[in-house]
């Protein structure tokens, strides 16, 4: 008979994660599998947003070109140079949005898959991938958020400096 040392720690027959049992429950899976469609359809619809921006970016771009050859009274009167600059940075604008958005996709179709592969093989590392593939794409969605937070406090100090600047000198 063994005698159970009374000081010693605790010990559980419950495993920690790096040691689970690799079992997938049938509410893990129905879980997963409700939400691949969803995340399939924004993956689509992100997608079908980053070609529109980019195939909308060009003819802005070739906008721009266009107002900076003005010569003469035309460019007089469409201040062809501040044209030509507002249209490059709205076509860039758009080149950028259209990354962000192919980026975000591209991680939410990896995560349908890592999804697809998990229910068909009931394996945690499979399960442990798709995770890995969410959190990347939350990752980019809060840096994204941040860095428009950040740009949206830097417009609104320099529209406020500009509106006390013009009140100041009297425009």
């Amino acid at each position: 008979m063994s005698v159970q040392d009374a000081f010693a720690t605790p010990r559980s027959t419950v495993r920690d994660v790096a040691g689970g049992s690799g079992v997938l429950t049938d509410a893990i899976i129905n879980a997963l599998k409700k939400t691949r469609p969803w995340v399939l359809l924004l993956a689509i619809v992100g997608f079908i947003s980053a070609a529109l921006m980019a195939v909308i970016a060009v003819p802005i771009l070739m906008g721009s070109t266009m107002m900076s050859g003005l010569e003469g009274a035309e460019a007089e009167q469409l201040g062809a140079m501040a044209g030509a600059g507002v249209m490059i940075g709205m076509g860039v604008m758009y080149l950028v949005f259209a990354a962000i958005y192919f980026m975000a996709s591209l991680y939410l179709l990896r995560y349908a898959g890592s999804i697809k592969r998990a229910v068909s093989s009931l394996s945690v590392t499979d399960l442990e991938a798709a995770l890995d593939q969410q959190a990347s794409f939350w990752k980019l969605i809060g840096i994204m958020a941040l860095i428009f937070i950040v740009l949206m406090l830097g417009l609104f100090v320099i529209g406020i400096g500009s509106a006390v600047f013009m009140g100041s000198s009297g425009l």
